[in-house]
C-alpha cells in the first residue's frame, strides 16, 4: 500500500519502545520506506496516552494524523495489537470523510 500513501501525498514515522539497534534490524529487514524512531523509555508514548502496562509496557496500536503546523486532525488508539483500521478507514479519515473516527 505504500504507493497509495504517496499518491496521497501523506508522509508516515513510526515511534517503537524498542532500542535502536532493533529499530535498524528491523528498518532492514522489512525495508521500511519511513523511518522508526526509537522511544525505548516510553516518553513520547506515555505523553500521547498510548502507553499500557503489562508484558513489560508497550505501545497500543496508534495512529496520529498531524497536519504540517502540527495539529492533530484524526487519531485512532487501539485496544490491543490486533486492533487498527483498514487501510480505506485511514484514507477517509485523512481526507477528512470520516466525521466519527476519532477513537
Amino acid at each position: 500500500m505504500w504507493d497509495r500513501f504517496e499518491t496521497e501525498g501523506v508522509e508516515l514515522a513510526a515511534v517503537s519502545v524498542d532500542p535502536v539497534e532493533n529499530n535498524r534490524a528491523m528498518v532492514e529487514k522489512l525495508v521500511l520506506p519511513f523511518p522508526l524512531l526509537s522511544d525505548p523509555d516510553g516518553l513520547a508514548i506515555k505523553e500521547w496516552g498510548v502507553w499500557m502496562d503489562g508484558d513489560g509496557g508497550i505501545a497500543r496500536p496508534s495512529i496520529f494524523a498531524i497536519r504540517k503546523g502540527g495539529a492533530v486532525t484524526w487519531s485512532y488508539v487501539g485496544v490491543d495489537y490486533a486492533d487498527r483500521p483498514t487501510d480505506d478507514e485511514l484514507f477517509a479519515a485523512l481526507r477528512g470523510g470520516d466525521e466519527d473516527g476519532a477513537r
